[in-house]
């Protein structure tokens, strides 16, 4: 395996080289750094747990700050993935489950609770739907490559994203005031947004207090083809209050806590049918296991003019969060405690299948609708209520040796508790009266450090790890619409090392070559045998990543390159699958999820920026990542997943050569940013542009159907000073409307229509779900502070 993943990494270094000219980070520059033009800005993370430079941390990282994550237009964490080579966030809608990929890697899974990727606020875990996360306060953002059991936890197991809080520090009172107001192409109603924070001393030098609201609007790309009412309008108040007390140089106490409040209408989500794709032209790919059935072969751009709402009340979130951390400095040694308490409620209201069904509203279904040319279905019309509630708490308690050190080391031990309760409100009854289906939970105990040592002043060797014992628990729940009569547990204990060597060949340069691994969760599954509900385990995912990477410094610090190469073996990987168990002289079909084999993924990043000029500088980035199923021994998939794959109905498929949804191959951005000092009365003028582009993809397992790839542009232009700035912004100037994603494991998805020329469109007819990008939208923004 070692020699097969050298191999590969060798071919991908030279590829990469070749390339290192072009690449580029999604990073992009501040303002402020522009104007002093010397060179690329510096930013610190915490990666590893300390305070380090960017450029001198052995770690594949993408860092934000405040100012880079405006002037690229970074609101949400959904747009993450325009700037971060290989992340993608499945879906575009921020009230659905999402499901977040890294380096050709996705989850296979919406539940939020057995993703790859986890998001942290200050170091302490997230969980929940987090696609509509607020940045207010937020001073940078760090998103993190390959696994990062070392340092994060539980569930990174391909990465991690830390969303990093400043520190009020003002010896006076300031604060500052932000407002937008944009108009959406063919949109339903406007975007705006109003933000404000204020930041004061309480006890000079010892105690600051700092408060933020955000109350914003992102307008409607549609209205509904039934009721008019706005389609894709989403809507937050979000609420932050810090408090930060450091009565000596040696203690500090930092204690946050945030509400917000989302309200979204109809997501962007539209059902093509097979209608629409003889309609638009499309070539057509007969399903060999469905009566004939087809689907596209490039899937047609999605049109939300199509969407129907059926009334629906979309989405409503109530998201709570409190933290507190502690750093105690004794000597030379530092003790941080880190502690924090999550929850989120969530109630869901949605169109199961988003086509109008009364005769005259669907715009391409509408005249012959009560018609002997097609048929309702069971989901015409059909919307069904939600409640979600996540809660979480976290406990870790860090001890660092001091920094001045050849020897440099940490210790720490750790504490994670979730509960997750699924609601279907409309069958709620007298014993179960909130219509609770199911009530989950997770708990996970851990010790985890590591050391590095520099044994030369040029090579330094890194060795950490995390021993974590994890239980995943269905509760017992008799009363629950999907009854459990008894507690379902999976539990297990698994070490995630990560082993790292690095050399400085300069003080501005080092390469660096590094072993980790990562695990996913165990997976519960419900199923029924004799009667009898019961959990299953799917054990958990494992993962082993090699990597090689560069950080570089040129031209006296005005140019910035980062290289990374990789190469992944995954095993167990889990998958929703059919079965047949033997239940003592009886075989039992069931569909559960499964461990259905492994897969590798190689692929690199790079990024770089450049001063070109005191006034002009240039950024880009590339992300490549090739996924692909291996070995896998074949196994009973899903009847509607599995039409795609040659044989009968029922047969078995193997995997073996496919590739995930959801996850294109390449993608990348270029961006350019124009500065000019002292226009017009001291005040500076910028104008940035800035291109994201996402490749092709496939909606399906079996590989059939693919989206296209597409490029998307945004611009800024702004005038600003110490103390006011004003933007004039565009985002998706041109319009770009190619799908943006499919379902997880293939873009199935429920018709409202059947239709009756079975000769022409089969007898087993089945849609697909699109995800729609946002369109076209131009505004003005001002900042001001005092």
């Amino acid at each position: 395996m070692e020699n097969k993943a050298n191999a590969k990494l060798n071919s991908i270094t030279k590829g990469i080289l070749s390339l290192a000219t072009l690449a580029v980070s999604g990073q992009v520059w501040s303002e402020e750094a522009a104007s002093q033009s010397s060179g690329v800005e510096r930013i610190v993370v915490t990666a590893k747990n300390r305070a380090e430079p960017l450029q001198e941390v052995p770690l594949a990282i993408n860092a934000f700050s405040e100012e880079e994550l405006r002037n690229n237009q970074i609101n949400e964490v959904r747009d993450l993935q325009d700037i971060t080579p290989n992340l993608y966030l499945a879906g575009g809608n921020r009230n659905d489950p999402t499901a977040v990929g890294m380096r050709g890697l996705t989850p296979n899974t919406s539940d939020e609770r057995y993703q790859g990727v986890s998001f942290f606020l200050d170091g302490i875990p997230l969980s929940g739907q987090l696609a509509s996360f607020g940045f207010i306060g937020i001073d940078r953002i760090e998103v993190i490559k390959g696994p990062q059991a070392a340092s994060f936890g539980r569930a990174t197991y391909s990465g991690a994203i830390n969303f990093v809080t400043a520190t009020p520090d003002a010896d006076e009172t300031e604060g500052e005031f932000r407002a937008s107001a944009g108009t959406v192409s063919g949109g339903a109603d406007s975007s705006y947004s109003v933000a404000g924070s204020i930041e004061t001393p309480l006890i000079e030098d010892k105690l600051w207090l700092n408060v933020g609201a955000t109350k914003f609007q992102n307008g409607g790309v549609a209205e509904a083809t039934d009721d008019g009412t706005s389609i894709g309008r989403e809507r937050s108040e979000i609420v932050t209050a810090q408090l930060y007390y450091a009565p000596s140089d040696t203690l500090s106490v930092k204690f946050r806590t945030m509400y917000s409040h989302d309200e979204d209408t109809g997501q962007l989500a539209v059902i093509q049918h097979p209608r629409d794709w003889v309609e638009s032209g499309a070539d057509l790919i007969t399903l060999p296991r469905a009566s004939g059935s087809f689907y596209p072969s490039v899937v047609p751009d999605p049109d939300t003019g199509t969407i129907a709402s059926f009334g629906a009340a979309g989405t409503a979130r109530d998201r709570y969060f409190s933290s507190l951390i502690v750093t105690k400095d004794i000597a030379d040694y530092r003790l941080i405690y880190s502690g924090g308490y999550y929850k989120s409620e969530d109630d869901r209201d949605a169109a199961f299948s988003t086509r109008a069904y009364l005769p005259g509203q669907d715009p391409v279904f509408g005249d012959v609708v009560g018609t002997d040319e097609v048929s309702l279905t069971f989901y015409a019309g059909f919307t069904y209520p939600s409640r979600e509630i996540f809660k979480n708490t976290s406990h870790q308690l860090l001890l660092l040796s001091p920094d001045a050190q050849d020897l440099r080391w940490r210790a720490g031990l750790y504490y994670f508790w979730e509960e997750d309760e699924t609601q279907f409100t409309s069958l709620a009854s007298d014993v179960n009266p909130s219509g609770t289906a199911r009530v989950d939970e997770m708990q996970n105990y851990a010790a985890f450090g590591g050391l590095d040592y520099d044994i030369t002043d040029q090579l330094m060797f890194s060795a950490e790890g995390r021993i974590a014992t994890e239980k995943v628990i269905y509760n017992a729940c008799p009363q629950c619409t999907t009854p459990m009569p008894e507690e379902g547990s999976n539990s297990s204990t698994d070490f995630s090392p990560r082993l790292t060597l690095t050399y400085k060949l300069s003080e501005d340069n080092m390469i660096y070559g590094l072993y980790s691994s990562g695990i996913k969760s165990a997976r519960l599954s419900r199923v029924v045998i004799d009667g009898v509900p019961q959990a299953i385990a799917a054990k958990p995912e494992e993962l082993d990543n090699f990597e090689l990477g560069s950080k570089n410094q040129f031209l006296d610090g005005k140019m910035m390159l980062n290289l990374a190469a990789f190469y992944q073996d995954v095993s167990d990987q889990q998958l929703t699958s059919s079965n047949n168990l033997e239940v003592g002289d009886q075989i039992v079909p069931l569909t559960y999820v499964d461990n259905v084999g492994n897969s590798e993924v190689y692929g690199f990043e790079a990024e770089s920026k450049i001063a070109v000029t005191d006034n002009l500088s240039l950024s880009a980035s590339v992300g490549y990542a090739h996924h692909e199923f291996v070995d896998s021994d074949p196994f009973v998939m899903s009847a509607t997943s599995a039409w795609g794959f040659e044989g009968e109905s029922g047969d078995p498929v193997s995997l073996n050569g496919k590739t995930q949804t959801n996850v294109p191959r390449w993608n990348g951005r270029l961006a350019g940013e124009y500065f000019v000092p002292d226009v017009y009365n001291n005040m500076s003028l910028s104008v940035r542009v800035d291109g994201n582009y996402r490749g092709e993809f496939y909606a399906d397992l079996s590989n059939l159907v693919t989206v296209e790839s597409a490029w998307t542009f945004n611009s800024r232009i702004t005038l600003a000073d110490d103390i006011l700035d004003i933007s004039l912004y565009g985002r998706n100037i041109f319009n770009q409307d190619r799908a943006i994603g499919t379902g997880l494991a293939g873009g199935s998805a429920p018709c409202v229509f059947n239709e009756n020329n079975t000769a022409l469109y089969g007898n087993n007819q089945l849609c697909l779900s699109i995800a729609a990008p946002r369109p076209a939208e131009f505004g003005v923004e001002v900042g001001y502070k005092f």
